[in-house]
This record gives structure tokens, sequence and C-alpha cells, in this order.
């Protein structure tokens, strides 16, 4: 018998941004990118500004594929696929839209610096982090909750979903079922920290799937991990 949670949502926030995305060093790596010369002299408030600034210079499809180039690993997107997104993003919310949804965060962080950067102009980033207690109704559950994977999670925030929710009318057979592995795309970030009876859990990810999580108060629910996945799979 999978085991069973009783859940409640503590806070709902939207992001523009994910804290820790952009760093300083990355602001200084920007920065040479776009031929800025020394960047010594820069307090860290001055290098984010002048990176926004310099990137503001550069025609949007530029900028874009700039940060594409910087943020997609080699090998991530061939350059005809980083050119064309380059063009859809002042006009695509590539973080939702993309064929690939294993990309869907990486082009978060793009779009949230180039939003950011040219003061709009490209489409507003709206991510989301939750934070909700669950408490485990079994020792089986407790021991899911210490290292929480994205698909227990995606079960266990399903509970607290409209049955029209997306993530219902997409992956109801995941979330019924024992695989689910496109959650790793979809969960993009999630802590787990000890409370006196269960665990706050922070997770974060697109509105185009948190969103609809609006329980009205507390909820039980079962949740479980995927299978193992064996060599016959």
């Amino acid at each position: 018998m999978d085991p069973s949670f009783v859940v409640e949502l503590q806070s709902s926030k939207s992001l523009r941004e994910i804290p820790g995305d952009w760093t300083m060093e990355d602001y200084r790596q920007l920065l040479t990118l776009t031929e800025y010369g020394d960047t010594s002299g820069l307090a860290p408030a001055e290098l984010e500004e002048m990176a926004k600034m310099s990137l503001a210079d550069l025609p949007k499809d530029e900028a874009a594929l700039l940060l594409l180039d910087y943020v997609f690993p080699a090998g991530t997107l061939t350059r005809g696929q980083r050119q064309n997104s380059a063009h859809e993003m002042d006009t695509e919310v590539l973080w939702e839209e993309y064929p690939e949804p294993d990309k869907h965060r990486q082009f978060f962080r793009v779009g949230s610096l180039l939003y950011a950067a040219y003061n709009g102009g490209f489409p507003k980033p709206e991510a989301r982090r939750l934070e909700i207690s669950v408490v485990p109704q079994s020792p089986a559950g407790k021991e899911l909750l210490k290292a929480p994977e994205p698909a227990f999670l995606l079960r266990l925030l399903a509970g607290g979903m409209d049955g029209h929710a997306l993530l219902h009318r997409l992956y109801e057979d995941e979330l019924t079922g024992r695989s689910f592995p496109a959650a790793t795309a979809i969960i993009w970030d999630a802590n787990a920290v000890p409370q006196e009876n269960g665990y706050l859990i922070t997770i974060i990810s697109t509105d185009y799937w948190l969103e609809a999580f609006q329980p009205r108060g507390a909820y039980e629910g079962k949740a479980w991990k995927d299978d193992p996945v064996t060599e016959e799979d």
C-alpha cells in the first residue's frame, strides 16, 4: 500500500527570476562577451547593472543568442536551434513551449535576464515557488520525504489541484502509474527541511504547472516514487 501524507500550503510566490540563477561571475563573463572592457573596478551592483545595459545595447536576437550560447552546454542545442530560438524569444514563451521539456529550465534562466535587461520587451517570466508542509502518516512515508524525487512530489501536489489542471490533463497516467520520467523536467528545484512532525518542502517550477496548486486547506493524499528502471525496460 502506498503511503499517505497530510499536505498544507504554506506559501505560493510568483517569481520573475530564480535566486542564484545569475551570479556576479556570470555578469563579469557577460561583460567580457559583450566587449565591455576592464571590469576590475566595478562593484557587484555595478556589474549587474552594466551587464544588463550591455545586453540591452544589442539587437534583441543577438542578445538572446549570446545568452543561449552562454547557458546551454556544447552539444545541448545545435547552432541552428540556438539561432532559431534567439529569433523566437521576444515573442514565444520557450520555457513552456519548447518541444524538449528538459530545456525549459535554461530557457527560463535566459528569458528572465532578457526581460530584466530590456525592461520588458520579452515575455514576462512566470515561475513559482511553493512551500508546503508535509506530514507522513507512516514510517515509509517519512523515508520518502528525506530526499523527495520529482515524480513523488508531483503526485503529492496533484492532490491539491483541480482535476482539470494541466498536470492532470497531460500526465494522469503517469500520476497514477509507476513511471513518470518527464517529472525531472517539470520540477526545477526542490528542498526538504525537517520539522517537528514532518517536512517543509520548497518547490520551484514554472507557473505553467504550479499555478493550479490552490488547495482549500490541508488535504490527505497518497504519493510514491517511480519504480526502479530495469535493463528490460
